[in-house]
Parts: C-alpha cells; structure tokens; sequence
C-alpha cells in the first residue's frame, strides 16, 4: 500500500478512535474515581503486567484490584455514588464498588462525527470555529455559546439550525435566549460567520442536543449528591467531569476542569481528563496546552500509566494537526510506555497508527 492510501487509512481510523463524539450512552461501563492516597497505593490492572501507583483520579472498573500498603489508604468514589475507604490489604474492586446501579461511566463506543484532519494551527486560528457547546449534550435551554476570537473580524453571526434563530454579536459568546424552545433529543448545529468572511464551517459543521427530563434529572441529582460530599474542589471537580463525560455533557466537564486549571491544580488527571474531552470534540489544538502540561507534571513522577496515556493523545493532536514528525516521536513513546505497561493490545494499536503515518 502506497504513503498516501496509508494516510488515508489512517485518518479514517483516527477519525473513529479518537476525538468526537460517541453514540449516546452505548456499551458504557461503570468507572469509580480515586480521590484521595495516602501512603503507598498500588493498582492493578489486567491490561497491566505490573502495579502501578494510584493517583487522583484514576479511574477504576470492577475487574481492577487495589493492594494498599500498611499505614496506607485511599478513597474510591464508586459508580454508585457510594464513598469506599479502603485499608490495608488486596481488595477486587468490585468487593467495594458493586458494579450495579452506575451513575458514573464511561462510553465505550467510537465517535461518529468527521472533522476534516490535518489542518494547522495557524489555519484553524483564523476561523471563528465553535469552542461550546460542540459536539456535546446540554441541559439547560439558553446554552452559552463560544468560538475562536478571529483576527480582523469585528463582528460575527451566530446561527442554531432546527429553530431558524441567529444573532450578530462583537463579542465571542453569547447565551442563547431560550426561544425558541429546544426541544429533547433533538440535533442542533451551530454556525460562526465573521465580518470578515471566515466561517466555521471551514473547520467542521457541529452542534449539540439536549438531554431528555429522564436523563437531566440523573445527572442533576449525582451533581447534588457529588456537591453534598465531603469534599475538596479538586476533588469534586475531577469527579463531576468523569460523571460529565459519561453523558456526553463534554461542556460541562471542560468548564469544571478549566475552573481548576485557573486555581493552579498540580493534579496530572485534571490536565489529562480536559486534554481529552478536547480532542473528544474535535478541538486538537486545544488539547494540546493541557496535554503538555499534564505531562511535564507525570515526567515528575512515578505515574507511568498516565505518562503514557497523555503522550499517546498528544501525539494524536498533533497527527490531527498535521504535524506527523512529532505525532511520530510521542507515539513510539507511548507505545514504548505500553510495552512497559503490558497492554498489548495498546501497543498494536499505536504500532499501526505509527506507520500509516510514515507510510510503511
């Protein structure tokens, strides 16, 4: 197969693994939250040939075991809701977070929505392409609505698609009025038009949709239940995005995980979690500054697993964003920290994308 059939291929294998939006909550499973270690913590995986460390917010299913330390501890928060305090010993955790009821997931489908790949930086930051609600659910009627600051424009036009409503505006957000109403389950797309001809549609043609009263009133009641908790900010705030996350409320989670960028977190999950739901969404080029924070925060540590992880996204961000000289260098770390790890199945899948990249 010739370089460019590769690439091809690549870009469509990109295009359903890695940033959009999942097929509303299909094959998710229940994830528990680590909130708090003290001492030493190890986990185990079955995609892991060995422990690693347990860090805040490291996500846990019902097959992983923790082995805690004498004189240690750690807290879970459960897909249940429930808070597990765990003491020493070798626990399945399952033993402590029954794997029933989960409010708390994670979508296991792959995306379906296309962006048009490796366009640059430099090209994307002279659109007025949608930041939120992109690509995501939403509960509230009169969303706020956000996109890039363009260069040389002065004003733009905002429309919604489904209920013929747009709006000119000098600012770069604006909250929609709420009338018309919009209605549940239904898919609505926003477009950007700036005065001086840039559109978002250059970049891709996305939206948002609403979630119905069932699933509202599930997620407001976790969010009430997470807030009740005897909790840090952090600590709340990493558990509310993964809760987030699980129901496709990608606007959510980034507006709670951007609040604890802004009070200076250290935490490396907090960093990973926001580079993700970015490149959940289709926005490469804003995951990549909390990527690379994230992990000069992990090179500091012991935290392989996360290490690892956040290059493997990184290098897809910038693959995304055409550049494939340094998409290359993060991917074979990643897959070198996989091999570390034992996840094969990780390994092979970074292999392949590596050389539909060089063309081998």
């Amino acid at each position: 197969m010739n370089k460019s059939l590769n690439n091809i291929a690549f870009l469509v294998l990109i295009l359903i693994t890695v940033g959009f939006p999942v097929k509303l909550f299909s094959g998710n499973v229940g994830i528990s939250v680590i909130y708090d270690v003290k001492g030493n913590v190890m986990v185990e995986k079955k995609s892991w040939k060995k422990p690693q460390i347990a860090t805040v917010g490291l996500t846990l299913t019902s097959d992983d075991k923790l082995n805690v330390a004498a004189n240690a501890s750690v807290k879970v928060y459960c897909s249940n809701q429930q808070i597990w305090t765990v003491t020493p010993g070798i626990y399945n955790v399952s033993s402590g977070c029954p794997s029933g009821n989960a409010v708390i997931r994670i979508l296991n489908s792959n995306n379906d929505t296309l962006r048009p790949p490796g366009m640059k930086e430099e090209a994307l930051s002279k659109l007025p392409y949608l930041i939120t609600p992109r690509e995501t659910s939403i509960i509230t009627n009169t969303p706020q609505i956000r996109w890039n600051n363009v260069s040389g424009a002065s004003s733009y036009t905002v429309k919604i698609d489904g209920v013929n409503w747009e709006m000119k505006t000098n600012n770069t957000e604006i909250n929609y009025p709420g009338e018309p109403p919009l209605k549940a389950e239904e898919r609505y797309r926003v477009t950007i038009e700036a005065d001086n001809g840039t559109s978002s549609k250059s970049d891709a043609v996305v939206g948002f949709n609403v979630l119905n009263e069932q699933t509202k009133k599930t997620v407001l009641d976790a969010v009430k239940t997470i807030q009740q908790q005897p909790l840090s900010s952090e600590e709340k705030g990493l558990i509310l995005a993964h809760l987030y996350r699980g129901y496709k409320l990608y606007g959510d989670a980034i507006d709670v995980l951007e609040a604890l960028v802004k009070q200076g977190s250290q935490e490396v999950t907090v960093y990973q979690l926001l580079g993700d739901i970015y490149l959940d969404i289709g926005l490469p080029q804003l995951a990549k500054k909390p990527y690379e924070k994230g992990l000069n925060l992990a090179t500091n540590t012991d935290n392989l697993s996360t290490q690892t992880e956040i290059q493997a996204g990184l290098g897809k961000a910038y693959r995304l964003l055409g550049n494939d000289s340094e998409a290359v260098q993060l991917l074979k770390k990643a897959k070198a920290g996989y091999i570390n790890l034992g996840d094969e199945i990780k390994v092979q899948e970074l292999d392949k994308e590596i050389k539909a990249i060089l063309g081998v």
